[in-house]
């Protein structure tokens, strides 16, 4: 509580994700329900025209992303020509969207439902629906499903790497906290969750579609430390 004092003393409504997201609204940005702004300091959303900035659902935005409504480029073009020339596009991020970290989304661009934009994109043009995309300028790269079975291809390797440099750097086993990304290995419906894979059941879109799912989840261990047996 104290901490949350203090950065609220020195960040204002930016000391933390729901004080930025109801400040935002409050000033008239559209901003849906579920939204995490993992580090308001190190963002920058455009407050200047706050009306052309929509943001749906679910929507995930890290650490030193930028969203603009406008362009000031036209000073050089002022310097040049002595006009005055305008510039500003809306900016709609539709449900469920992660965006990753250091990624830029310029005026006038539309991303659709259920994409994830990689770290360090420069998002410049619109983005269809169920998508991974990135890159500088940002282009889609493969659709939601492939990306889905990518990931799950991976799942095994991945969680078994990690328990390896668990291992050699604490000369211990790994606990429930250290694997509560890879926990339907070796979970299903069936079993009882701690408290951290709870919580992380219950993030973005709610414990019950979740929950629904890993009720037929096919693990491949019995249980964590079956999991943790098989790895040599």
């Amino acid at each position: 509580m104290i901490k949350k004092l203090i950065r609220k003393f020195f960040y204002g409504h930016k000391a933390d994700s729901a004080s930025y997201v109801k400040y935002l609204r409050v000033i008239g940005m559209k901003v849906g329900n579920n939204v995490n702004i993992y580090a308001p300091t190190k963002c920058l959303i455009d407050e200047t025209r706050p009306w052309l900035i929509e943001i749906g659902d679910n929507v995930e935005i890290t650490e030193g992303v930028t969203i603009l409504t406008h362009g000031y480029d036209w000073a050089v073009l002022k310097g040049v020509y002595g006009e005055v020339l305008g510039s500003s596009g809306g900016v709609k991020i539709n449900n469920n969207v992660f965006i990753g970290v250091h990624s830029t989304i310029l005026k006038g661009v539309t991303i659709g439902n259920n994409v994830i934009i990689g770290a360090n994109s420069l998002v410049n043009k619109d983005i269809p629906d169920n998508v991974v995309a990135a890159g500088n300028p940002c282009k889609v790269i493969m659709s939601l499903e492939d990306y889905y079975k990518k990931r799950k291809a991976v799942q095994l390797a991945e969680a078994t790497e990690l328990v390896k440099k668990y291992r050699e750097r604490y000369g211990r086993e790994p606990d429930e906290k250290a694997l509560h990304e890879f926990f339907w290995l070796f979970t299903s419906g069936d079993d009882e969750l701690c408290d951290i894979w709870k919580r992380m059941m219950t993030s973005h879109q709610g414990y019950m579609d979740s929950y629904k799912v890993l009720e037929s989840n096919n693990k491949l261990f019995d249980s964590m430390c079956d999991f943790l047996n098989s790895i040599k």
